[in-house]
């Protein structure tokens, strides 16, 4: 019996993405028994159909399809439909990836439970906020929930019982470009599922976005972009109209009025060309007349009841006015302290809200409220109640996120915050908070490990008003090890100064644990003592890079770890008295080796080759931002520490 059938549209894919693609196909602890893959190319101009004859003439669990150009995914997605024999169907785009267990994982909870449709837990290459808010925990009944949606996010990127899709008659919209068409297909799931399952617990879907794909090309100033998000507020009245669907209908319309028609007015809004803002504008109002948006009001946030009551009012210059002076303002958070106890990562950040400029949330008491200030004519035109912020302050939340570089996986961490509102000289009131939180890599993913030999990177998930930001931890603090269970685990500040965790960590501890000291033994071997406070008792074995001369090459050597009493030292056996070590080399300013000399039974630790010589502090803090923002790019594509 086929349990899954995966269902990919193609279209002249790049030779990369279909490989990994094709590759994640291949690692899934599914049996091949047990899945199909059905790619349905839309009459690829190029070599595509080459390269998918090849691709099944080595997997006879893969089938083809070939049909004339349709000009979007839909009627490829909809005859893999027709042509699946699996209990459920996964659609995938033609350059994305599963993770390993995918496949098992979803059918066995989807079957488990009978679900109709089983929504996976996603990552999106980009976005390291994607889908934190539905993955929270496993729900075997997500129909019902009242947080947010059962099928958000709403693409194509679950499993669908094939039975399901037949008997409703579930398709894709056909004709040509149908933006959100994956939308459309999810309301008519919503109107005839009985069980919508959440799998958390196990990564699904990773969704890489590239530029060009997807919606990607939704382009606002496009009159079709409106015409269309018309037809699918509609939708959502039409297919989900019955009484038993009014929950679903609210969050799905609600949905599409904070992200798509108040969405557009934020601090780029006025940059827009005249005609541009005029149309967004005029067509955005338009939609919360016709759909009864306002209703929403009272659910909305403060800034986004500002942008309501301009919209509502006709007040475009002034909508202008908001989305410069009523910004976003993001959350930041520096770690203020970390220290592993019995393997477990305990950290303390210092949380604030400012933009780059040095911008704050302008708020002030009122009395026993709180409420946002705005500059005139714009304080005038807003009735005073929708200013008030007194529960969005009390609600501001954080989260310890942890975020793997290589799946691009997110895991929210235990944590607790304490929000700290005070009072400044100006009568304003400034919010900051306190961050505590605990990572432990053997139960950090939903109760699972998680991944080794990879870097997990720090964050601060918040959310204050309208403002959500998931921005990393930055840090100076000295790096810090945990032993435990012959494991060890590192905790360090990366290259551009942010939090960086990596499970299984004992080769890149040597190269982030400063030396203190060294002595040679009377068996010749060397023992350096290494820098920091650490985590538990025990050896494990590394490697050292070592070289006879700054000439010379390194070359790895074994060497042994130890970590006992708090302090941490290397074992190594050189072949020689007088030897250039690697220890300590990626940190900030260090050299990039060590000579060790002996000598008359005394042990010295001399700097080898220095790092490049640092420039005047003007120009230093240029390069020290341009490497930053350089840093963070490089990280995203796995190339720097």
């Amino acid at each position: 019996m086929v349990k899954v059938s995966v269902v990919i549209p193609t279209y002249a894919p790049p030779s990369d993405g279909l490989a990994k693609l094709i590759a994640s196909l291949d690692h899934q602890t599914l049996s091949t028994d047990d899945f199909e893959v059905i790619f349905v190319d839309d009459g690829s101009p190029d070599d595509t159909w080459d390269r998918l004859q090849k691709i099944a003439a080595e997997r006879p669990h893969v089938r083809l399809e070939r049909i004339e150009n349709s000009g979007w995914p839909s009627r490829p997605r909809n005859v893999g439909i027709e042509m699946a024999r699996g209990e459920y169907i996964a659609f995938m785009d033609h350059d994305d990836q599963l993770y390993p267990r995918a496949l098992e994982a979803a059918y066995e909870y989807g079957h488990a439970n009978k679900a109709d449709v089983v929504n996976g837990k996603e990552a999106r290459t980009n976005d390291p906020s994607w889908g934190l808010t539905t993955y929270v925990k496993d729900f075997a009944q997500a129909i019902g929930r009242e947080d947010i949606h059962p099928l958000i996010a709403l693409n194509p990127h679950k499993l669908y019982r094939r039975e399901f899709l037949i008997e409703h008659d579930i398709r894709f919209p056909e004709g040509g470009r149908v933006m959100w068409e994956d939308q459309f297909f999810n309301f008519q799931a919503a109107r005839h599922a009985d069980v919508i399952s959440t799998l958390s617990r196990e990564p699904y879907y990773h969704w890489v976005t590239t530029p060009g794909s997807g919606s990607t090309g939704f382009l606002k100033r496009d009159p079709v972009y409106w015409s269309t998000l018309e037809r699918l507020c509609r939708a959502i009245d039409d297919e989900l109209g019955e009484d038993r669907l009014q929950l679903q209908r609210m969050q799905l319309l609600r949905h599409q009025y904070t992200t798509r028609v108040l969405g557009p007015f934020v601090s780029s809004f006025p940059t827009r060309p005249e005609d541009e803002r005029r149309l967004i504008f005029d067509r955005c109002r338009e939609l919360q007349s016709e759909f009864g948006l306002q209703r929403f009001d009272d659910t909305l946030s403060s800034s986004q009841r500002v942008r309501a009551h301009l919209l509502s009012t006709g007040r475009r210059d002034l909508m202008e006015l908001a989305c410069v002076e009523d910004a976003a303002v993001p959350g930041w958070g520096r770690l203020e302290a970390m220290e592993w106890r019995a393997g477990v990562l305990h950290v303390r950040a210092a949380v604030d809200w400012v933009d780059s400029k040095g911008r704050r949330p302008t708020i002030r008491r009122q009395g026993e409220r709180i409420e946002k200030v705005l500059p005139e004519p714009l304080a005038s035109a807003i009735p005073r109640e929708l200013l008030d912020m007194t529960s969005e302050v009390s609600d501001a939340t954080i989260r310890l996120v942890a975020r793997s570089r290589r799946s691009r996986i997110a895991w929210i961490q235990p944590s607790e915050v304490v929000l700290q509102p005070r009072d400044d000289e100006r009568g304003l009131v400034a919010l900051s908070a306190t961050l505590k939180g605990t990572l432990d890599p053997e139960t950090g993913a939903l109760g699972r490990p998680l991944e080794g030999d990879t870097y997990w990177d720090l964050s601060a998930y918040c959310r204050f008003g309208h403002a959500t930001t998931n921005r990393l931890l930055k840090t100076d603090l000295p790096a810090t090890v945990s032993l435990t269970d012959a494991r060890l685990h590192l905790a360090y500040s990366n290259l551009s100064g942010e939090m960086t965790v990596i499970v299984d960590g004992e080769i890149e501890a040597v190269r982030r644990l400063n030396p203190v000291e060294a002595s040679h033994l009377s068996d010749g071997s060397v023992r350096i003592r290494l820098a920091g406070v650490h985590d538990g008792e025990g050896s494990i074995s590394t490697h050292v890079g070592v070289r006879r001369s700054a000439a010379d090459r390194f070359a790895d050597v074994p060497a042994t770890l130890t970590v006992a009493g708090g302090r941490a030292e290397l074992l190594l056996a050189p072949d020689q008295r007088v030897v250039h070590v690697r220890v300590g080399d990626r940190n900030p300013g260090n050299p990039t080796d060590w000579v060790l000399s002996g000598k008359d039974g005394r042990t010295k630790l001399v700097p080898g080759a220095q790092p490049v010589e640092e420039k005047p502090a003007v120009e230093q803090s240029k390069r020290t931002g341009a490497r930053a923002v350089g840093g963070r790019i490089l990280r995203r594509l796995g190339l720097r520490r």
